[in-house]
């Protein structure tokens, strides 16, 4: 029913002609929509850094959910954030985004990640002359796409970004993620540290224990054997990432871990990430802060199943190690399993033998 009301108001806006054409040469003005979460934001960095080069006089927007404005801010390649705030948006703030996006004239819009359906009428009533998204990711909206970008299973997640950049005759050339932090969240990361009796000289090892879904999560158990052979074999200190709805969970890893710390609710998403940054190496699930870890450079050790690394995983991070395991039930559940049995395979002793090789990576390096 949704869909049809939306098809509806396709036909209305089509048939009106209303359409902005696109604006020749480098001065076009484009709009992003990434309104998902961390990672998913992550992705997009390198092709947001690939449009500014292929355009450096344009205007680029990217319309965002919340964690991903954080994510976004200081990124030289944005002009401009809009933030959509899935769940709270009344009629009338939906509205006024509205209003905003179309004062802004763009000319262009790429889909690069949309999870709320109402993103797509959005997207259609900017006026914008093309829509450019890749089939079949889009709720059964892909008549809204002008430019309709065809599926490749094999792509990494920004390589899709960068197909949808091709639409507009930009040749993006691969790059890491991109996140730019502040000297005041640093400062906190610090002080956060200083507060636990950690200083500078501290080897440090991070463990993320969740994720937005369970089917991707390593048993918190195998975190706390990890972590204390890891103190053990290398005298480090530990500390437990999380958000505020993971202090439970951090806390709990935390307490079963020889002189670990819980950073879980006790900082901002940016503080947490310059906390990601002081790390010697971040063991993680597929998640956002893993993907933080990937932009800033820090070694990790990257858990996966049953999520496919090559889809979604490392991209242009050279200080990662990628443990994979097949999946062990058929069909695979994906999303609705609450109980991963295929991360169980992972052993600790594997996670603890790939730190340690990135520690000694490091110290051979010099860093």
């Amino acid at each position: 029913m949704k869909n049809i009301l939306i098809k509806i108001l396709y036909r209305i806006v089509r048939g009106a002609g209303a359409r902005k054409e696109t604006v020749p040469g480098s001065r076009r003005r484009f709009l992003v929509v990434s309104a998902t979460g961390v990672g998913d934001t992550l992705w997009g960095t390198p092709a947001l850094a690939e449009l500014r080069v292929a355009f450096p006089e344009g205007h680029i927007g990217v319309l965002t959910s919340p964690p991903g404005s954080e994510i976004l801010k200081g990124n030289p390649a944005v002009d401009e954030l809009f933030v959509f705030r899935r769940g709270t948006a009344g009629f009338l703030s939906m509205l006024s985004l509205l209003r905003t996006l179309r004062k802004r004239a763009f000319d262009t819009v790429f889909v690069f990640h949309a999870s709320d359906r109402i993103i797509w009428p959005l997207t259609l009533l900017t006026g914008a002359a093309e829509i450019i998204g890749v089939e079949g990711q889009n709720k059964g909206l892909d008549f809204i796409l002008t430019r309709p970008v065809r599926p490749d299973p094999t792509l990494h997640a920004v390589e899709t970004r960068f197909a949808q950049l091709r639409c507009t005759g930009a040749t993006p050339s691969p790059r890491p993620l991109f996140l730019a932090l502040a000297e005041r969240e640093r400062e906190a990361a610090d002080a956060f540290l200083k507060n636990h009796g950690i200083n500078g000289d501290s080897l440090l090892v991070g463990l993320h224990p969740g994720a937005q879904k369970p089917y991707k999560c390593w048993p918190p158990r195998h975190f706390i054997t990890a972590g204390n052979l890891l103190a053990e074999r290398l005298g480090c200190r530990v500390v437990v990432t999380g958000g505020g709805a993971e202090r439970e969970l951090a806390d709990t890893v935390a307490a079963g871990i020889r002189g670990a710390i819980s950073a879980a609710g006790s900082l901002s998403l940016r503080e947490t990430a310059a906390l990601i940054g002081k790390m010697d190496v971040f063991i993680a699930n597929d998640t956002g802060p893993m993907h933080i870890a990937f932009a800033l450079a820090t070694p990790v050790v990257a858990l996966f199943c049953p999520t496919d690394p090559r889809l979604c995983g490392p991209y242009r991070a050279e200080k990662a190690v990628v443990i994979e395991k097949a999946k062990t039930c058929t069909p695979c559940t994906g999303k609705k399993c609450s109980h991963p049995v295929c991360m169980d395979q992972i052993s600790p002793g594997e996670v603890v033998t790939a730190a340690a090789r990135l520690v000694r990576a490091r110290d051979t390096a010099g860093v």
